[in-house]
Formats: C-alpha cells, structure tokens, sequence
C-alpha cells in the first residue's frame, strides 16, 4: 500500500508525533513525560514527548547530563489555559559531532486557528492567535539550550526521579544504557521546592556552560552530588554572596539568608516592567508574566533560612 500521507517538513503533522494526527493519537513509542520541577511559561499549559529511534538508548553514563542518540525527538507543546493550542516545539538531534550548532536542530510550529495543523516559523511570532504567547526564534532556542550539555531541558534523573505522571525513573530502566539510581533534592518540603524551581527555571543559564557565566558566577544547576541543601552550588554561590554588577536600593547579597526583600536573586524574579531593562528581569526572555507560586516558593525558602 502506498502511503498517501504528505510530508512536509514545515508542518507539525511530518514530525512523526502522532499516528493518527487529527484525533491527536500518538505514535507508537512516544512517551510522554512531565518535569517534576517546571519551567515557568507565562501561566501556558504543556505536554511534552520524547521518541528514540528503534534500537537506540539514551546515553546515561553521566546520570546528571543525558545524551540522547542521533534521531531522537522531543516535542514541547504549549496551549493556553482554556486549551487552545498555541506552539509545538521540536528538538532533534541529527548528528553526534560533540558541536550543538550541528547535533541539534530546533523549530517551532505556530498553531492554525481552526487546528488543523500547525506550521514551522523560524523567525518566530508574537502574540499566537490572539494571545500574549510569543514564539522564539529558531536561533534563540541555543541560548538556554547549550547551557544542558545534553541540550535537553527537563529530561534527566533528578526531574523523572520523583512520582509524577508520564515517564519516570522507574519506567526508563529500558531506554537508559546505563542505570540511573533515583535522585531527591536536599532538603525539607520548602527547600526542595525552592532549589528545584531555581534549578528549572534559572539553572540552564546560570552554570559553568550556560549563556549567562561568562558575566557572574552564580550556580543555580543542581547535580547529583549534594547530599545536603548546603552541599549545592546554590547555597554556596548565593547565600550571603554580594552582588556586583546587578544594583537596587536596599538589596546587596544574591540571597541574605531570613530577608528575602533584601536579596537581589528574588527580587530580579519579580520584575516585568517595559520600562526596566531586559538585564535586571529574570529570566531576561520567554517571558513577560512573573511566577506567583514561584515567587512565593523562594520567598518561604529565603525567609525560612
């Protein structure tokens, strides 16, 4: 029989997410996943999958850093909170040359209104169907990505270690090369919630192969090593650090541990002004709403101290 499907790389439809693309059936061995510790996305809605090429494994010898094989695939998808779809993003790693900028190749696909598809914009779009949603650049997915070394974000031990729907670390055994053994972060229920948002969300950026070292030594990548909150590279790059290139009135330390007011770090997660400069938010891009519940989070950790 011959395949009658049209396959057209510009469109979400080609990817090979779904078997039967209009009533959203997947394809067999797609797994879908769910980080245990989120990256804030404006308030959106998202599902993520991953697919490995028949015969393939994820590379886990470094269990912190996963290495996927050549031709595997993740799908992000964002939707509004009234379900809208909105943006499906593709990762794909396509050669293994130890160089990101030809290992991976990255895309986003804009929603059509009526959903019947949705469609590659390398340059990006504001604002999708009618929404504050903006989709990046192509180019402008490496600047968080190549801070993972193996740029997949919120695909590792530590993120599928806790329960949680999707794959997890449990279910994994069988795409792995090499066992991984379960990972919590350190902690009470406030901490690990406060260390694993930072990890999620500032964590790509702010380590030694992220976009923002070069400028500041701040470690916010949790690893597998710390068996104790005051272990990580959190604590000892923040708590009562000063700052010193970032200023504001009354704020002089990263973290000054029970004045959570007086640290630059939260602070910095609590600024979305037109009229500030993109520097002094964070994180500077992919977003334009700030976190309650993120912010909150932090601020009970820092006051907790």
């Amino acid at each position: 029989m011959i395949d009658a499907r049209v396959v057209d790389p510009n469109l979400l439809s080609s990817t090979d997410l779904y078997a039967d693309f209009a009533a959203r059936t997947l394809a067999p061995d797609v797994h879908p996943f769910t980080p245990t510790y989120a990256l804030w996305s404006d308030g959106a809605v998202k599902d993520r999958w991953l697919w490995l090429p028949p015969g393939t494994q994820i590379d886990s010898r470094d269990a912190a850093h996963w290495q996927l094989p050549v031709g595997a695939k993740l799908w992000k998808q964002f939707a509004a909170p009234d379900g809208k779809l909105l943006e499906t993003r593709l990762i794909e790693r396509i050669a293994a040359t130890g160089d990101d900028d030809v290992d991976y190749r990255a895309g986003s696909f804009a929603w059509r209104d009526d959903e019947s598809d949705a469609d590659l914009v390398p340059l990006g779009r504001d604002n999708v169907r009618g929404t504050d949603h903006d989709i990046p650049k192509a180019t402008a997915c490496r600047t968080c990505h190549t801070g993972e070394p193996g740029f997949a974000l919120g695909l590792s031990a530590l993120q599928l270690s806790e329960p949680g729907p999707g794959l997890r670390l449990a279910d994994a055994a069988g795409l792995l090369s090499t066992a991984v053994a379960a990972y919590s972060v350190p902690g009470d229920v406030t901490t690990r919630t406060a260390l694993g948002y930072l990890h999620a969300n500032c964590g790509h950026c702010h380590n030694p192969n992220g976009a923002a070292w070069p400028d500041v030594n701040l470690h916010l990548q949790l690893d597998l090593t710390a068996a104790t909150p005051d272990q990580t590279t959190t604590y000892v790059t923040t708590m009562g650090i000063m700052l010193t290139r970032f200023q504001h009135p009354g704020i002089t330390e990263r973290v000054a541990p029970g004045n959570a007011d007086g640290s630059g770090l939260l602070y910095r997660m609590t600024v979305r002004d037109p009229g500030v400069p993109l520097s002094e938010q964070m994180p500077p891009i992919a977003t334009e709403r700030t976190d309650a519940t993120g912010i909150a989070a932090v601020r009970a950790w820092i006051e907790a101290l």
